[in-house]
């Protein structure tokens, strides 16, 4: 079964600009960038054990290469974690993909599987039972006390139904809370937990030609659209933010929003991504317990 997510994929220009960039506007420094069989990567930690898998575009890794030709810098796939690998080919089989044995993989993150973006999935998806060898989460790489966990990530869905459909059969995951009276009524959003600590995909379909999540659709399609970073303190962050010379959406804390006091980074500001910053309400969901007094 699928016990967690283990990274998103973020397809970059330049990795050296990227980890200097993240560390400037959100005070988060990377693992240190490593050469491996597919180019520059390196990783940036969350506490609730997930983190960025940042890989510079290469002739080397193909996917990454096209990838970067159709969309540019931007989030390109997650890694589901498993405790079974079979088990996963076997529901993906039963979901109608012409997977063999010989689709499953070693590799240095262990036995995987990929699935190609596809349908109402706008976005690959690899599948990994870790092995020996593989990345080991360490929370003391961690590097702001005041980031407390990746919360959500945003998907672009053009039909819920059909997106959380698909998504139950192809992995196990369940969405749920369906609600349809976010940004007044012209949006509606469900959620599907991956097994970490408060984190969640966060699948949002709007047809508001003034809505971001469309405007990203209109030009990339479905897909993976933005990260949410939970933050102890807001304005901490939006100092860090504001003080590296990034503006803020509209220039602002959103005050009045349902989850918490929120921020936007945009992509133009953030290599291809839009990060959305919380400190969710204490009755939000995903609030967790602040380590401040």
């Amino acid at each position: 079964m699928i016990t967690k997510l283990r990274y998103v994929g973020w397809v970059v220009d330049n990795l050296e600009e990227v980890t200097a960039d993240i560390d400037r506007i959100f005070s988060m420094k990377t693992t240190g960038i490593e050469n491996g069989p597919y180019g520059k990567t390196t990783r940036m930690l969350f506490p609730n054990e997930c983190w960025l898998f940042i890989r510079e575009k290469s002739a080397d890794d193909a996917a990454a290469y096209e990838f970067y030709q159709q969309h540019g810098e931007n989030l390109d796939h997650i890694a589901l974690e498993s405790d079974n690998i079979r088990e996963e080919l076997e529901r993906l089989q039963k979901a109608g993909l012409t997977l063999t044995e010989a689709d499953i993989k070693d590799e240095s993150e262990g036995r995987t599987i990929t699935v190609p973006a596809e349908g109402p999935i706008g976005f690959m998806v690899k599948i990994i039972q870790p092995g020996k060898g593989s990345f080991t989460f360490d929370k003391r790489l961690c590097s702001n006390p005041n980031m407390l966990g990746l919360q959500h990530i945003g998907v672009a869905v053009k039909d819920m139904d059909a997106t959380t459909g698909r998504f139950e059969e192809l992995f196990g995951l369940k969405a749920l809370d369906l609600r349809e009276d976010q940004h007044y009524g012209t949006q509606k959003d469900m959620m599907i937990e991956t097994g970490n600590d408060r984190l969640w995909l966060h699948l949002v379909q709007t047809d508001d030609p003034e809505n971001r999540v469309f405007q990203f659709r209109q030009k990339h399609g479905e897909g993976l659209e933005h990260l949410c970073v939970e933050f102890d303190d807001i304005r901490i962050a939006v100092k860090t933010t504001k003080a590296a010379g990034v503006p803020l959406f509209m220039h602002k804390i959103y005050l009045d929003r349902e989850d918490g006091f929120e921020s936007f980074v945009y992509p133009e500001y953030n290599h291809g991504v839009t990060v959305e910053q919380i400190e969710p309400y204490e009755d939000s969901r995903g609030y967790r317990p602040r380590p401040r007094s």
